[in-house]
């Protein structure tokens, strides 16, 4: 009865070692650091930069005109008659509204632009994190600010190896320059 109850464990232990073998190592991917560290990353983002900023230049010359427009309403307004009061009021709100609207518009533009080019370079991304995983023969690559991971015992962080990779790729990629 002992020798079987031995060998009952022996095969429990084995069977425990090989699922923790078959579970293998995880690994960790910090997209945003991939994302703002690569090339193709900071030249998108120094392209909507500077559209923020050409934009925000125009925006702040029409809150300026609206701030004049506004206090020419209210200087002027005792002196006005009725009819050409409300006509500014009304001409000063026609342009709030616009220029609140052109803010919003912008706003959206720049997140779909923002979210489009961090899709395209998050699926080169996936692509590199494949290689090194199988490469690393891990079980899986998680990213590292997902709101789902809250836990990893002793993950392999594969950032710098990605970006270093994802250079590699887009060095190797690029058309010549003449």
């Amino acid at each position: 009865m002992g020798k079987f109850l031995f060998g009952i464990v022996l095969v429990a232990s084995m069977l425990a070692q090989t699922a923790v073998a078959d579970v293998g190592k995880f690994g960790i991917v910090d997209m945003q650091q991939v994302i703002l560290s690569v090339e193709e990353g900071k030249v998108a983002r120094d392209a909507l930069e500077k559209e923020i900023k050409a934009k925000e230049a125009e925006l702040l010359k029409q809150k300026e005109e609206l701030d004049k427009l506004n206090k020419e309403w209210k200087d002027q307004g005792p002196l006005l008659s009725e009819e050409a009061r409300m006509k500014k009021q009304q001409d000063f709100q026609e342009k709030f509204l616009a220029l609140r609207n052109s803010e919003m518009e912008f706003q959206a533009n720049i997140k779909r632009k923002e979210q489009k080019a961090t899709q395209e370079i998050a699926v080169k991304v996936a692509k590199v994190v494949d290689d090194i995983a199988k490469t690393k023969k891990l079980a899986a690559v998680f990213e590292a600010n997902s709101a789902g991971l809250l836990y990893l015992e002793a993950p392999v962080d594969l950032t710098q190896s990605v970006i270093t990779e994802y250079g590699k790729k887009s060095v190797a990629t690029a058309p010549a320059k003449k």
